[in-house]
């Protein structure tokens, strides 16, 4: 499917000053900010998730296999309602006299909704610039009002004259949103123009200020549409993702009916795959209207 990876959490790093200033672009880099100390503290608190996570496993089991609530044939009965829980990937599962439970999540290694699919991996530069918005209306009143979308955009942009925000494209989603994707033109002094990286738009649009001013227009994503570096994809592929036991990982790796263009993605919970189907249903919509057209 083409329903998108989930990258666009990938950054640059770059700070928050204006944009478009001039000789830093969306602002300044901050090297020199993380320090010896900075590091340790990432260390330590790396090692207490680990630890965390750990101690929430051992908790799972005790709820799944050996409740100790009221040390008769009930604790049975209970340890069969967490097990169903478990599979469910909903709801607690208590375990002693206290009151005490864990939370069973889609992440929960016992879920049973969950499995691996493929997503088309972007085909963009980072210098193309494209930045996928998500907006909660219909494709149709989005194309009515485009205009007006790009003149809100613009004044996030601090409505300088000399930015423009272009369209490329509008695509429509389930559940009545349309994805606009947009790019970011700068002119300079000297007439010459500049498409802003697509990692630096998505960094700027997601402060929280102007997050702020983008829910106002009904934006509720946004996302940088631009290939995954080598290194961070392997790094990606490397790693079973939570909740996705690592053997399914390796051998839906193995499964890859494209490697070049598509990459595995967790499809964890009923939510996430009523959501992928319904994604299917629409682009399949889509393929249709096309051939429809030629």
């Amino acid at each position: 499917g083409t329903t998108g990876t989930g990258f666009g959490t990938i950054g640059t790093g770059l700070g928050t000053a204006g944009f478009g200033t001039t000789g830093t672009g969306f602002g300044t880099t901050g090297f020199g900010t993380t320090g010896f100390g900075g590091g340790l503290t990432a260390l330590g608190q790396q090692q207490n998730a680990q630890q965390a996570v750990l101690n929430n496993q051992v908790l799972m089991n005790v709820a799944l296999a050996n409740p100790q609530i009221n040390g008769d044939e009930r604790d049975g009965i209970i340890a069969k309602l967490n097990q169903l829980q478990a599979y469910w990937g909903t709801g607690k599962g208590y375990f002693n006299q206290q009151g005490e439970a864990v939370d069973f999540t889609p992440e929960n290694p016992y879920c049973r909704f969950k499995v691996v699919g493929y997503s088309q991996l972007p085909s963009s530069g980072n210098d193309d610039g494209l930045v996928a918005i998500v907006v909660k209306k219909k494709e149709s009143d989005v194309r009515q009002q485009q205009q007006e979308f790009v003149t809100a955009l613009h004044k996030c942009f601090g409505s300088k004259p000399t930015v423009m925000v272009c369209v490329d494209g509008l695509k429509p989603l389930p559940e009545d949103c349309t994805e606009v994707v947009i790019y970011v033109v700068e002119r300079a002094e000297n007439g010459t123009t500049k498409i802003h990286p697509a990692t630096d738009v998505y960094n700027y649009l997601n402060q929280n200020n102007i997050k702020t001013q983008l829910q106002t227009i009904g934006v509720t994503s946004v996302t940088a549409k631009s290939s995954i570096p080598p290194a961070l994809l392997q790094q990606y592929l490397d790693n079973a993702p939570a909740g996705i036991d690592s053997l399914l990982w390796d051998q839906a790796k193995k499964d890859n009916p494209d490697p070049e263009k598509l990459l595995p993605v967790p499809i964890i919970g009923f939510s996430e795959l009523k959501k992928r189907l319904k994604f299917q249903e629409q682009e399949t919509l889509q393929h249709q209207k096309r051939l429809g057209i030629i």
